[in-house]
């Protein structure tokens, strides 16, 4: 983190460098989005997959019920 930080803190004119320090955050910050992104996605569809799972088992119960 500290070393992001250093990168946004250099205001130095005129240094060739900079340029890439700034790519490189940007590269870092679209990987850390873009992770937290699919990550999110993957949550998403395991809490998905509980509810059908729970909506089924109700379903069965209520089948069984029904039956006897």
């Amino acid at each position: 983190m500290s070393a992001l930080l250093s990168i946004l803190l250099q205001t130095q004119i005129g240094n060739p460098m900079q340029f890439n320090n700034y790519l490189v955050l940007g590269y870092v910050v679209m990987w850390l989005i873009g992770t937290a992104y699919v990550v999110s996605l993957a949550v998403r569809q395991r809490n998905l997959q509980k509810d059908i799972d729970l909506l089924q088992k109700l379903l069965r119960d209520d089948e069984e019920e029904a039956a006897k």
